[in-house]
Order: C-alpha cells, then sequence, then structure tokens
C-alpha cells in the first residue's frame, strides 16, 4: 500500500477540522495545542465524534475542539495517576522480595547463580 497523504501544517489542520465540522473558541490556542500534542495524536479523542465510515470523517455530534482537549488532558491525567499507583506497587514488590531473600540468603542472594532457577 502506498501512503499518499502529505503534510499539511497547523492552519490548514485547523481548516481541515472545520471543513469536517469541528467548532473552535480559539483557534489561536488551539494551533498551540496541535503544534505540541499533533494532529494524529488527537485523533484518537475525535474518533467517536466522527462517522468513520466516511472517508471524511465528518463531525455526526456538536462538538469543539476544547472538548477534545478536555478528554486528552482527562487521559493525560488518568494514565499519570495510575502509572503512579503501579510504581508504588511495583517498588513495594520489589521491596518485599528483596527483604526476604536478603534474611533467607544474605546480603548478596541475587549474585548467587543457585538461586537464579528460583527468579526464572
Amino acid at each position: 500500500m502506498k501512503y499518499i497523504k502529505t503534510p499539511i501544517s497547523i492552519s490548514e489542520q485547523i481548516e481541515k477540522l472545520k471543513g469536517r465540522g469541528l467548532f473552535f473558541l480559539n483557534e489561536t490556542k488551539a494551533a498551540n495545542y496541535l503544534s505540541n500534542i499533533s494532529y494524529y495524536r488527537l485523533r484518537a479523542y475525535t474518533y467517536p465524534f466522527q462517522d468513520n465510515n466516511n472517508p471524511n470523517h465528518p463531525f455526526v455530534q456538536d462538538v469543539n475542539f476544547e472538548d477534545i482537549i478536555s478528554l486528552y488532558i482527562f487521559d493525560r491525567r488518568l494514565c499519570l495517576l495510575i502509572f503512579n499507583a503501579i510504581e508504588k506497587i511495583e517498588v513495594a514488590f520489589r521491596t518485599q522480595i528483596i527483604y526476604h531473600y536478603s534474611l533467607k540468603y544474605g546480603s548478596f542472594w541475587h549474585l548467587k547463580p543457585e538461586l537464579q532457577r528460583i527468579l526464572d
């Protein structure tokens, strides 16, 4: 499959989205967001509001760019919360492994080849 899409400027991206029916409250802010987040990264957040069976992807619901950004920010914050929790769990789990193994096998348990099969 040959890729035939050509790159377009941020102002052209805004015009394309407007042509598909997306509203903008502040195009200057939208241009700033697009220059930092990327048109294609935001595409995932526009998907539910568009007719994706139509090759032109028109917006079928009244939605504005700021709504899309709100979804993006919510998703970003949710990811940060989840990764923060996962990191705490991971550190606590590693701490327990280190604590129990070091008490049972000594301070340098991780250097003992005979214990490698236990960890594999």
